[in-house]
């Protein structure tokens, strides 16, 4: 499939706890989108937002879609809040608090036009970061912040520290894992914190991130807006 990227864009915000965002995407030719999250599968979109033609655009996570769910769905798509998460603790005996079947993680967030999914939404804090969180594996981790959007069925209070380790030249790099979340029940806006990036070989594999810290993405989080097109 035809790849198209990409239109950046800095994220102005109008918000009420980081739940509600709004701004406007330079030279979109693209026409009106709808904003979705794919989470509960293709036939169970959860709109978000819309694009409009003139690139002018809102984000809404004030609402919490969980509610509607039946209890087959909740059995099928809601998991263990260890799950929900990008980064964990390597070792499931440091998380405890990771068994509960409470959280469902977003995935990509969509552009949706004509009943097809016509491209992503990639929130960084660097442009590089969209190009590693797209392939790991041949791009680079930088310093800086991804997000993603979790859904909980319950609020969640977590600080925790723990290790988890990536495998680079035969041996097993340690990764320090930080929680520091405060988060509600519904949507939330999860910031991951790339703090410190180990060097590797790059005719072996891409560097990436060894110390993250796992933080609310706040009131005014500094997101830079990729919009990768698929045609």
């Amino acid at each position: 499939m035809k790849t198209a990227l990409v239109i950046i864009f800095i994220l102005a915000i109008n918000t009420t706890y980081a739940q509600k965002f709004s701004g406007t995407l330079e030279n979109h030719s693209k026409g009106e989108m709808d904003i979705v999250l794919t989470l509960f599968g293709f036939d169970k979109l959860v709109k978000i937002g819309e694009l409009k033609a003139d690139g002018n655009f809102e984000i809404d996570l004030s609402k919490n879609p969980a509610e509607n769910l039946t209890k087959e769905d909740q059995e099928m798509f809601i998991s263990n809040l260890s799950y929900g998460f990008q980064y964990g603790c390597g070792d499931p005996n440091d998380f405890p608090e990771g068994e509960a079947k409470i959280a469902s993680d977003a995935g990509f967030i969509a552009l949706w036009q004509n009943n097809t999914w016509a491209g992503s939404l990639f929130p960084v804090s660097d442009e590089k970061l969209q190009l590693w969180l797209d392939d790991n594996s041949y791009n680079d981790a930088v310093q800086g912040s991804f997000y993603k959007v979790l859904l909980l069925t319950q609020a969640v209070e977590l600080q925790k520290k723990c290790t988890n380790f990536d495998y680079y030249d035969e041996k097993d790099i340690e990764v320090g894992v930080e929680f520091d979340v405060k988060l509600k029940e519904g949507l939330n806006l999860v910031q991951y914190q790339l703090q410190t990036i180990y060097k590797t070989d790059p005719d072996v594999r891409a560097s990436f991130p060894n110390t993250i810290k796992i933080t609310n993405a706040g009131e005014n989080p500094p997101i830079i807006w990729i919009a990768k097109y698929f045609y």
